[in-house]
């Protein structure tokens, strides 16, 4: 029989997981299956035609929260078009609440609950044997393959051949010891940490292939010392292949240990995800969410000090008692860490979790269709997550995407607080139609100048100075913007400048990399310097492997040693 795994994955740069470690479970019980991957952005006709040619005898999907409706539309389809395939799906959105119904319903013969390295050889055995019938009355039996899954490699060499500069999935674990209501791994029972062997066979065959990123889906890494200061010390071999580790971890819940660790990890090897969710005391303990807010906030600021590390931090809008004075309290205060990048998340109310089956003790609406995320609830309004929702867009546009740092940085000394600059933004790119639609980089920079300019007291050569130096350093361009023409920066000659430091003397192609700003670069709202201007030098050669951005260094004319090793 024919058996075709089908995988629809969030973007193509995603190499979903899940199928390749069924395709392994089932090829080690001599039971042969082909993958097809797709994307939710391919055209439909295309998923659709591509599974019809394979003419299969099982079509076998794994079924998550940004695939329902892609999922639930090609079984109804398929079960049309070939009414004697067995249609089989499993994955999270069919495992709990009586998911089943609408797969059943919509053309579905099987469908599998929880894990399926062991569920799914047996189904499809079955169907081979004894058919659909059997198979499903199978499937309905709680205690079919309860025991721990065995890592089994999903890493084949067609898995192999697929994931050059995209990015990669491992997992070193399995489950999650913690009980947050909103999570679908609160409802596992226990952590399975897998052989570090076999972990590190397939690490090095993942960066052997060309993998851009590698992201362990362990749910907390860092729970365990022992285990993840090995994978640490492992990936070290790493450096210089051009690829990055990210990891989920619990920032409160980082020893000693593993902080010396990651200080000394090479710069730009790894990626941190640390989700903080909130900071009131209320709203943690109602979702079970166990931290140490102070803590977690002190390691995560004594990473980003160090500049090594990538740091990507969480908040969750919509949480139980948190109010919208509450949620700006965790903005403010998470904010202050300087990660690299903050989440402003809203919730979502995940079939199977606990905080969905009491959604009506908190006065919870939300989305009936995925990804279920709130709309209200007791303590904040529809109105109060459409605000969050502008604050949200600006801070991906401006502060998340890395772009304006320095500018935000500036602009922060004339606010009250973080949010209150945000806000204000995103009510003045509300004003003029910007916000929630496609914006050029440049017409970007140039709202946020149009909105700076309107600030009581601000600096307009200050300003001026951090955006052309924000520009250039993200985009990576030596010529200055458009919008910057009647600007009192100046970009002096380059070669009267730079000549008498140059080793080897000037060379054409040094117009492309260098850019010197001479502007006002103030650390302060009311900061003096001893002369009119100061300068900046911008090296596009030499690009931050943890931010992305052109090097950026004061510009001395007396003295540049740096130049002398161009």
């Amino acid at each position: 029989m024919k058996t075709v795994l089908v995988a629809i994955n969030s973007r193509y740069e995603h190499e979903g997981l899940a199928v390749w470690y069924l395709k392994a479970s089932c090829e080690q019980q001599n039971m042969p299956v082909t993958v097809q991957q797709y994307s939710i952005n391919d055209n439909s006709q295309k998923v659709w035609s591509s599974i019809l040619e394979e003419q299969p005898d099982i079509v076998a999907f794994s079924c998550y929260i940004w695939n329902r409706r892609n999922v639930l539309d090609l079984i109804g389809d398929l079960k049309k078009a070939l009414p004697h395939s067995a249609i089989v799906v499993g994955g999270p959105e069919v495992s709990y609440e009586e998911a089943e119904t609408d797969f059943y319903s919509a053309g579905a013969d099987v469908v599998i609950k929880g894990e399926g390295e062991k569920k799914l050889p047996a189904v499809l055995k079955t169907i081979e044997n004894q058919g659909v019938d059997a198979a499903r009355e199978l499937s309905e039996n709680l205690n079919l393959c309860s025991d721990p899954v065995e890592y089994i490699s999903p890493f084949c060499q067609e898995y192999l051949s697929r994931i050059k500069g995209r990015i990669a999935y491992i997992e070193s674990s399995r489950g999650c010891p913690y009980r947050c209501s909103y999570c679908l791994s609160s409802e596992s029972r226990g952590c399975t940490f897998f052989p570090l062997d076999k972990v590190q066979e397939d690490l090095e065959a993942l960066v052997d292939a060309g993998a851009k990123v590698v992201k362990f889906v362990d749910r907390s890494f860092n729970i365990n010392e022992t285990h993840s200061l090995k994978v640490w010390d492992f990936i070290r071999k790493f450096e210089g292949r051009n690829v990055t580790f990210h990891f989920e971890i619990n920032p409160d819940r980082l020893t000693d240990k593993q902080i010396e660790c990651l200080f000394s990890m090479p710069k730009g090897l790894i990626q941190l995800e640390a989700g903080i969710q909130s900071v009131n005391p209320m709203s943690l303990k109602e979702v079970f969410r166990v931290m140490d807010v102070d803590q977690a906030i002190e390691n995560l600021k004594l990473l980003v000090q160090k500049r090594n590390i990538h740091i990507h931090t969480d908040l969750i809008a919509g949480l139980p008692y948190e109010t919208m004075e509450s949620f700006i309290e965790a903005f403010n205060r998470v904010y202050e860490i300087k990660a690299h990048h903050l989440q402003l998340g809203f919730l979502k109310l995940i079939r199977g979790t606990r905080i969905r089956r009491e959604a009506e003790l908190h006065g919870y609406k939300f989305r009936e269709y995925p990804p279920y995320e709130v709309i209200e609830n007791k303590y904040m309004s529809t109105f109060d997550m459409l605000r969050l929702k502008g604050v949200e867009e600006v801070l991906d546009r401006t502060y998340n995407s890395g772009r304006l740092i320095k500018t935000l940085d500036y602009l922060l000394l004339y606010f009250s607080s973080p949010f209150e600059l945000y806000e204000s933004l995103a009510n003045y790119m509300k004003e003029k139609g910007l916000l929630f639609q496609p914006v050029s980089a440049e017409r970007l920079f140039n709202t946020v100048r149009s909105f700076a300019k309107k600030i009581e007291g601000m600096d307009l050569l200050a300003l001026d100075s951090y955006l052309i130096l924000d520009y250039a350093s993200s985009v990576k361009n030596t010529n200055l913007p458009d919008f910057m023409k009647d600007s009192e920066v100046e970009t002096p000659d380059l070669r009267e400048l730079l000549d008498p430091y140059l080793e080897g003397g000037w060379k054409k192609e040094y117009k492309k990399r260098f850019m010197i700003i001479s502007g006002f670069f103030p650390q302060k709202k009311e900061e003096v310097f001893k002369g009119i201007r100061n300068r900046m030098l911008i090296d596009m050669a030499e690009v931050c492997p943890v931010t992305g951005r052109a090097q950026t260094k004061p510009f001395k004319s007396a003295l540049y040693p740096y130049m002398n090793n161009v």
